[in-house]
């Protein structure tokens, strides 16, 4: 893995805080289609189930709203993605400073 310069990872990071700041509406969760019996017959419903401050739930979605409230859960999921790409990149810049800060003191011993 090459080494990235400072500057470069700062515009990275920058681009990553840029595309979080334009993100949409989001939840979390997982879209998923159940079924119950009903009359010697199966009938479907869209659930949306999810974990929030430590506390799972679930709910129903209606056809009307499955649209936007998949919107938001892959809006939620590009989120997650994108702090990881942050956290990593942050990592990273740090390390980087530390390295370099290292170098000076070495150099100036």
């Amino acid at each position: 893995m090459r080494t990235r310069s400072e500057e470069e990872l700062k515009r990275l990071i920058a681009g990553v805080k840029r595309e979080i700041t334009r993100l949409g509406d989001m939840r979390p969760g997982h879209l998923s289609v159940q079924y119950r019996r009903s009359g010697g017959r199966e009938i479907g419903y869209n659930q949306l189930s999810f974990t929030y401050a430590g506390r799972s739930r679930t709910e129903y979605v209606r056809d009307d709203d499955l649209p936007r409230v998949r919107k938001e859960v892959e809006t939620f999921h590009r989120f997650r993605e994108l702090c990881d790409e942050l956290v990593g990149l942050s990592v990273e810049a740090s390390r980087a400073r530390t390295a370099e800060r290292i170098r000076k003191e070495e150099e100036d011993a």
